[in-house]
């Protein structure tokens, strides 16, 4: 385990950015029908036929829209994809707006498709579909706006998402026919794909339990290292709980290879020469044992910790699903505002994704949610960037419902009251953040009392961000008591600004 000694805290671009954007958009969205559709589409849909909104409805979908999976398949997805009215330079300029200070750009996903000019994979941008480099435009836009740029790698999945490709229907008009992860380079003579191989976008047939050969894992590590040298991100997600095809991770290899750490390492040692050590590159996994924090930092999807953490993490959620849906639901600005408060309360970082159109543009409601979480930070991101974790993350009831582990919870609109608190600080300024709207005027913050022993002395000041006038409060042994005006400048949350003695 000391060969993968470095430094054992990550680097401080990271610690202060606190707030990403993720553009986590591929040839999946063109059916604008949610997540994980290249396996999907191959799916035999139960009987009787679901609605438009459950996995197995992206079958019949697929056909009414595109035709039987044996001839258009995923690989025909790839080509309808065209991206035509997208322009990251506009889009860039919004999340700056709103306040990302980092950006990351899907490089693959499971769909085993490149999104750049990729040496080792003919399946990707610049020769199918979009036809432009979508990671290098990206990667451009980014840095010039100054903000730190990243990449997430899915395709550690493909092998065992899309092993369905080589299935066929067992029953119907079509029984018995192999989907196309069964043609070969010599069936596109004629076709758009005319001088492509689908095995090399399906790989070979293989069972749903068999574990990946040697090459693939090979192929796939050559497939990073291409676009970590060709963009040099300073932030790399691999989905996986940890480094791809290693022990304990979600498709691991007979033996389980090492073949992850080899490549971080040598991400490190680049990542240190191109920006320094403050400016170097992080990856990040879903799990971490005790030797993985030195090289790896920890990404939480979808999931809150219950504490503050030592080194600096990443949640990682969506506004919607991860790949467009139209018609669906989306977080309001609000739940963003508190899971992002309570996030950075807990040393950790938000990376939200904003799922886009085919056509490569957001929508309207999209549009007017990052507008409010622009509108916030603007206000009240001195609370939020460059901060801290205080000696305790915060205070209050509201919790949720534990998800996988004893140290998480899943994300949810929670029900927070004024009780609930969270607490940032920089150099010597306290930051408390209300997370619910209070009843009474009168706001206790019982960690502050000085029966709990956290503060030197009583505050230099009290001030309410979004507020010129001044707010009355004095402190007693049970807590800092702050009268609030009658109206909150947001209904979202509210931050007191403390100066401590």
């Amino acid at each position: 385990m000391s060969e993968r000694k470095q430094a054992a805290v990550q680097p401080e671009w990271f610690r202060n950015a606190k707030f990403g954007i993720w553009a986590h958009w591929g040839p999946q969205s063109v059916p604008m029908r949610g997540d994980w559709y290249a396996r999907r589409l191959y799916l035999a849909p139960v009987e009787p036929a679901p609605d438009e909104v459950g996995p197995t409805s992206r079958r019949l979908f697929h056909e009414r829209h595109f035709g039987h999976p044996s001839r258009l398949g995923h690989k025909d997805i790839c080509h309808a994809w065209k991206a035509e009215r997208w322009d990251p330079d506009d889009l860039l300029d919004l999340y700056s707006r709103v306040g990302a200070r980092y950006f990351v750009a899907l490089a693959n996903h499971i769909d085993n498709f490149d999104l750049w000019d990729s040496a080792h994979q003919p399946w990707n941008t610049v020769g199918v579909g979009p036809r432009t480099d979508v990671v290098g435009r990206w990667a451009q836009a980014a840095r010039r706006r100054g903000l730190p740029f990243g990449l997430s790698f899915h395709a550690n999945w493909s092998w065992q998402l899309l092993d369905v490709a080589f299935g066929a229907d067992e029953n119907g008009p079509y029984a018995g026919v192999p989907y196309d992860g069964h043609l070969t380079a010599a069936d596109g003579a004629g076709t758009w794909w005319e001088g492509l191989d689908p095995a090399d976008l399906y790989d070979r047939p293989r069972r749903a339990d068999e574990p990946p050969d040697p090459a693939y894992v090979e192929r796939f590590y050559r497939r990073v290292w291409d676009a970590f040298c060709r963009y040099r991100p300073q932030y790399v997600y691999f989905d996986d709980s940890s480094l791809p095809f290693d022990a304990g991770s979600v498709c691991e290899a007979d033996p389980p290879s090492a073949r992850g750490w080899e490549v971080v390492r040598a991400m490190h040692e680049h990542s240190r020469q191109w920006y320094g050590d403050a400016g170097r590159v992080v990856p990040t996994v879903k799990r971490l044992d005790g030797a993985d924090g030195d090289l790896l930092a920890l990404d939480v999807e979808r999931h809150l910790l219950l504490d503050a953490q030592a080194q600096p993490w990443q949640m990682d959620t969506c506004l919607g699903h991860w790949f467009y849906d139209e018609g669906l639901e989306y977080k309001s600005a609000t739940q963003v505002i508190r899971m992002l408060v309570d996030v950075v309360s807990k040393n950790g970082n938000l990376l939200l994704s904003v799922p886009q159109r085919p056509d490569g543009t957001i929508d309207e409601r999209e549009v007017a949610i990052l507008g409010e979480i622009g509108a916030w930070l603007t206000r009240n991101g001195e609370a939020i960037f460059d901060t801290r974790p205080w000696l305790v993350y915060g205070e209050g009831p509201t919790t949720g419902e534990r998800g996988e582990g004893a140290d998480r919870f899943r994300e949810a609109d929670l029900p927070y009251t004024a009780e609930d608190i969270r607490f940032t600080a920089q150099d010597d300024l306290l930051y408390a953040t209300i997370l619910g709207q209070p009843d009474e005027p009168a706001l206790r913050i019982a960690t502050l009392g000085s029966a709990a022993g956290l503060l030197a002395g009583d505050p230099k000041s009290v001030e309410l961000l979004g507020v010129d006038a001044a707010v009355s409060w004095h402190r007693d042994d049970d807590a800092l008591v702050v009268r609030l005006p009658e109206r909150l400048p947001w209904r979202h949350t509210a931050t007191l600004r403390i100066r401590l003695a």
